[in-house]
């Protein structure tokens, strides 16, 4: 647990897929991790680690290196490194072909790299989630930054998890956004997706259509003084090129905030605007599996011959206030410090 959290703060366990440091890969895990232990409303209790947007043991080195950084005893567990049933190769290979890019490298080059860190017998990410929610009903709140398989697992393991967790805040899916027949976490375990939103938790969902209404530019990141704290430059440093890549690919100007608006949201709720709707995720369809779909209840029309069933109420963002955000986010890493391992 980490040292000296008062217990009004929100407690959370952070299940994420971290690349700061890895040539290519997104930087938002980590500036969700940092939001999560600079903010004095929230207590982070455990990180876990997917397959995602890096290998697992990639991501786990990632995120121990981030708790060596910031001084604080949070367990950190690996977990799923392949999909419950999709096959892997293929979206691996995706990833991992922009990690191998010379230039990619080249942009990188002043970025410190992880520290090595073997998982070892740190695995079991799904068994600890569960260990650590049945030990704290009604406290623990999930926040699932990356493909949803260990937080699946971890429901195969207990299925009386729905009734002791507090929420699972989800960040993942496209309902309508150009462009994206697939969003990566959702696209990477389809399954695992459809398991957590019909499972019956209390989830709040964070899609794509919702996440594309942020923004940091290099002008927003010269806010956070490198010079402060050993956190404020892990996220200055690490983030630099990656908004380089993004805005390439992107042509927006910066890079996409989706993760660590999942935590914001917990700081300040304000941040965003939601919706509670019937939600279910498609896996059997050629072009549409891992799609969310989102219905009310007194405007469904037309359901012949689909079965909507397993669907539960899921409260959806719908809108973004990104200057609120990025508010959030920089009070929080102002405030920490080295010399406490904690707020100043």
């Amino acid at each position: 647990m980490s040292a000296g959290r008062p217990p009004s703060r929100r407690r959370i366990i952070v299940d994420c897929d971290p690349g700061n440091g890895v040539p290519g890969a997104d930087i938002d895990d980590g500036l969700a991790l940092a939001l999560a232990v600079a903010s004095d409303t929230i207590q982070l209790d455990m990180i876990t680690v997917v397959s995602g947007n890096t290998h697992r043991d990639q991501g786990y080195a990632v995120a121990r290196t981030f708790v060596d950084l910031v001084g604080l005893d949070i367990p950190v567990y690996a977990g799923a490194g392949t999909a419950l049933l999709e096959p892997s190769g293929p979206w691996r290979s995706r990833q991992d072909q922009v990690t191998r890019s010379d230039a990619v490298r080249a942009a990188w080059s002043a970025v410190p790299p992880p520290d090595p860190h073997d998982p070892g017998t740190a695995f079991g990410a799904a068994a600890e989630i569960v260990r650590h929610v049945r030990a704290h009903p009604g406290e623990i709140t999930i926040v699932a930054i990356g493909p949803l398989t260990n937080v699946a697992q971890a429901l195969q393991l207990d299925p009386g998890l729905p009734e002791v967790v507090r929420e699972i805040v989800v960040m993942g899916g496209a309902f309508d956004v150009p462009g994206f027949l697939q969003e990566l976490n959702f696209g990477i375990d389809p399954d695992a997706a459809r398991a957590v939103l019909t499972s019956g938790c209390p989830v709040t969902l964070l899609p794509l259509d919702a996440t594309s209404q942020t923004l940091l530019r290099h002008e927003d990141l010269d806010l956070v003084d490198a010079e402060r704290s050993a956190l404020a430059r892990y996220v200055v440093q690490t983030t630099r090129p990656w908004i380089d890549l993004a805005a390439a690919w992107r042509g927006i100007g910066g890079c996409l905030l989706h993760d660590p608006l999942a935590v914001a949201l917990l700081v300040d709720p304000g941040i965003v605007t939601v919706e509670e709707m019937m939600v279910d995720v498609e896996t059997q369809g050629t072009l549409t599996r891992g799609r969310p779909v989102a219905w009310t209840r007194e405007n469904l029309r037309l359901h012949v011959g689909l079965d909507i069933s397993r669907a539960r109420p899921v409260r959806i963002v719908k809108t973004v206030d990104n200057d609120r955000l990025l508010r959030t986010m920089f009070a929080a890493y102002h405030g920490w410090s080295d010399q406490v391992g904690s707020r100043a």
